[in-house]
C-alpha cells in the first residue's frame, strides 16, 4: 500500500510538471501570435483573456503526449535514485506496477472526459465569441437575447444554437418607413451555407395588409441575405469548441439531412477517444520504464530519450494516419482506434517478452 502510494505520487506529480511546462509554453507562443491582431477595439488584456481561455483546449488535445512524458519522467526519477531497482527487489512486478498506475490513471480518463464534455468546450466557445465581437466590432450578441441583426427596418434575431451550429428560435421583424409592423416571419430552425441565403424550416408568416391580417405556415422557405456561416459571430465556431456529444448530435444532423459528416464525425472520434489514447501512452510507458535500470547502468539515458520520443511520435503518427484516413474517405472510428490499438498492442508484446524465461 506504501509502495502503491510512493509510485502514483510520483506519475501524478510527472504529469502535472508536463502539464505546467506545456501549458506556460503553448500559453506564452499563443499570446505572441495574438499580439499582432492588437488594435483599437482589441486590446492586450483581450488576447490575454482569449489566451487563458483557448489553453485548456490546446494542452487537453495534447494529453497523450503529457501522460507520456510525464510518466517516463516519474519512473526516470525513480530509476535515478534507484528506488524503482529497490521496489523491483521488493517483489513488485510489472503487473503490479500496471495495476499501482491504474487507479491514477482512471481518475486521469474521468477528469479528461468530463473536461472535454462540460469545462474545454464552454471555454473556447467563448473565447472565439468574444474575440470575433471584440476584434470586428459587432457587439450584437446580447447575454440571453441570442443574436440580434439590424438593416434598415428589418431586424433579426437568432435565440440559440443547437449544437454549435443549427440556429433554432429564429424571428424576423420588418417595419415600414412609418415605423409600423408590417411583418413577423417566425421559423423553428435553418440550415446556414456558406452563402447569405439560408433555408427556414417550419415558417410561419403573418403580414399586415390593409384587407386584413394574413397567417400562413411553410415547410420551408428561402430568405436572405442573412449572415454566412463565416460571418455570423457563434454559428462560426470551429469544431474543436464544440463537445464530443454537440459534434455526434451534429454529425447526426448533416447525414440526415443528406450532407457530407465525415469532418464531423472525424473530429467526434478524435474527442471521444482522446482520453483512452491518454491511457494506453501510460501503459506504454509504464512497461518501457520498467526497463530503465538505474542511472548508473549502460544506456539509461538513452532509454529514457526512446521512451519520450516514443510518446511524442505516437502523437505524431496519429495525426498522420487521421489526416490520411480522411483523404483515403475510410471509416472514422477505425482510423482512430488503430494507432491506440497499435500502441496497446505493442506495450502488451514487451511485456509478455520480459516474462518469458531466458
Amino acid at each position: 500500500m506504501i509502495i502503491a502510494r510512493f509510485v502514483a505520487g510520483h506519475l501524478v506529480r510527472g504529469w502535472l510538471i508536463v502539464f505546467t511546462v506545456l501549458a506556460a509554453l503553448f500559453s506564452l507562443l499563443a499570446l505572441v501570435s495574438e499580439l499582432d491582431n492588437l488594435g483599437d477595439r482589441y486590446h492586450f488584456t483581450h488576447a490575454l483573456q482569449y489566451v487563458l481561455l483557448t489553453t485548456p483546449q490546446r494542452v487537453l488535445e495534447l494529453a497523450p503526449v503529457i501522460t507520456a512524458l510525464g510518466t517516463v519522467l516519474a519512473l526516470a526519477n525513480l530509476s535515478r535514485s534507484s528506488e524503482l531497482v529497490v521496489i523491483r527487489g521488493a517483489g513488485v512486478s510489472l503487473r503490479q506496477l500496471l495495476a499501482i498506475a491504474a487507479l491514477p490513471t482512471l481518475l486521469v480518463v474521468a477528469g479528461l472526459y468530463a473536461a472535454g464534455e462540460w469545462l474545454v468546450a464552454p471555454m473556447l466557445q467563448k473565447a472565439e465569441s468574444e474575440r470575433v465581437v471584440r476584434r470586428t466590432g459587432n457587439l450584437d450578441l446580447l447575454a440571453g437575447q441570442g443574436l440580434w441583426s439590424r438593416s434598415g427596418g428589418r431586424f433579426f434575431n437568432v435565440r440559440h444554437l443547437r449544437d454549435g451550429h443549427i440556429p433554432e428560435g429564429i424571428a424576423l421583424y420588418e417595419f415600414g418607413p412609418d415605423h409600423r409592423l408590417r411583418r413577423v416571419i417566425g421559423a423553428t430552425s435553418a440550415e446556414v451555407p456558406q452563402t447569405r441565403a439560408w433555408t427556414l424550416r417550419e415558417v410561419r408568416f403573418k403580414e399586415w395588409q390593409p384587407q386584413g391580417i394574413e397567417m400562413r405556415t411553410l415547410e420551408r422557405l428561402e430568405l436572405g441575405p442573412f449572415w454566412s456561416a463565416d460571418e455570423l459571430p457563434a454559428l462560426g465556431r470551429s469544431l474543436a469548441a464544440m463537445s464530443p456529444s454537440a459534434l455526434l448530435a451534429y454529425a447526426d444532423h448533416l447525414r440526415a439531412t443528406g450532407q457530407d459528416d465525415a469532418q464531423v464525425r472525424m473530429a467526434f472520434w478524435q474527442k471521444a477517444t482522446l482520453p483512452l489514447s491518454a491511457a494506453v501512452m501510460v501503459l506504454f510507458a509504464v512497461v518501457i520504464g520498467w526497463h530503465f535500470g538505474s542511472a548508473r547502468s549502460a544506456g539509461f539515458g538513452w532509454r529514457v530519450l526512446g521512451g519520450a520520443v516514443a510518446g511524442v511520435g505516437f502523437y505524431l503518427f496519429t495525426q498522420i494516419l487521421h489526416t490520411g484516413g480522411q483523404l483515403l474517405g475510410l471509416r472514422q472510428g477505425i482510423v482512430v482506434l488503430v494507432p491506440i490499438c497499435i500502441a496497446a498492442a505493442i506495450a502488451l508484446a514487451i511485456a509478455a517478452a520480459s516474462h518469458r524465461p531466458r
